[in-house]
């Protein structure tokens, strides 16, 4: 009988991002992020609101399997221009921020944020 410690071996060690572990190209994980942060949202309020997804449905303007899909984690089956209408008629605020990379000078550090996953990176003092 193996050892039960070797079982809990992990057979794969990740970077942090399994979109970069899949082999993702660096715009399909950009816009792979961007719908899953649209989609924590939407998927939020929907249950804050405690809508069925009947109810979700008709304020969505949206198929009932669509929101089946939706509230299931499918969102790689919406564009990110029909997620942002979902946000918009759920009456969230939606705002897309582009930017040029910085380069990080010594004695400063990234703020760890969620906004630090964006492209868009805030540096902070060490």
């Amino acid at each position: 009988m193996k050892n039960s410690a070797a079982n809990n071996k992990p057979s794969h060690v990740t970077s942090g991002d399994i979109f970069d572990d899949l082999g993702f190209s660096p715009a399909d994980t950009l816009e792979a992020k961007i719908k899953a942060d649209i989609w924590q949202a939407i998927v939020r309020c929907i249950e804050q609101r405690s809508l069925t997804q009947i109810e979700a449905a008709v304020l969505l303007k949206a198929h009932q399997p669509d929101i089946s899909n939706l509230l299931q984690g499918r969102f790689s089956k919406f564009s990110i221009t029909r997620l942002l209408q979902f946000a918009g008629r759920l009456d969230l605020d939606a705002r897309i921020e582009i930017s040029s990379p910085r380069i990080a000078k010594p004695g400063l550090t990234m703020k760890a944020s969620a906004a630090a996953r964006r492209p868009s990176k805030k540096l902070q003092p060490a």
